[in-house]
């Protein structure tokens, strides 16, 4: 059912590329393809196993790709489980306008353009996504409390996980 829940917000995504964004340097007036892709993202490595740690999660992560625009990585832990997605498809612009969602409110991570969002169905699940913007796409921490009491915020905690993500990731275009 975990796993369920988990892709629920995956579902349904709409093509969105967002384009534009120069980088001016001696080499090139626009950014390569690379600086601003998420294909070098590995959603299973972005983070070490000292941060997995201390937000309580386990290494290794197990990949999991719902949909093939959107790669991700599964951890368990204890108080939160997480699950961290690249999204090729969609920016939270375009996430803000998928009716998925029971909440969503847009936020900052590090500067970047974010939101923390609950799916529709999910109100209970003691489930929180937070995600900005990278590259061509964005980034999706979604966490998940383990076990009762169920006490946790989780979308503070995703938050927390989010910026620790953020700097290894491109800005985006």
């Amino acid at each position: 059912m975990l796993a369920v829940l988990m892709g629920a917000a995956l579902t349904g995504a709409t093509a969105c590329s967002p384009s534009g964004g120069t980088e001016n340097s001696p080499e090139t007036s626009s950014p390569t393809s690379s600086e601003n892709s998420l294909a070098s993202v590995d959603p299973c490595t972005v983070l070490s196993e000292t941060e997995l740690k201390s937000f309580g999660l386990k290494s290794p992560g197990s990949p999991a790709e719902p949909l093939p625009w959107t790669p991700g990585c599964d951890y368990l832990g204890d108080p939160i489980g997480l699950r961290l997605v690249k999204n090729t498809r969609e920016t939270v612009a375009s996430a803000e306008q998928k009716d998925t969602w029971a909440t969503f409110e847009r936020t900052t991570v590090n500067g970047r353009a974010a939101a923390t969002a609950v799916t529709k169905g999910a109100t209970q699940a003691e489930t929180c996504d937070a995600m900005f913007d990278a590259g061509e796409g964005m980034i999706q921490v979604r966490a998940t409390e383990s076990r009762p009491p169920y006490t946790v915020d989780e979308c503070a905690e995703a938050l927390k996980i989010a910026k620790k993500v953020e700097p290894k990731v491109p800005e985006p275009v």
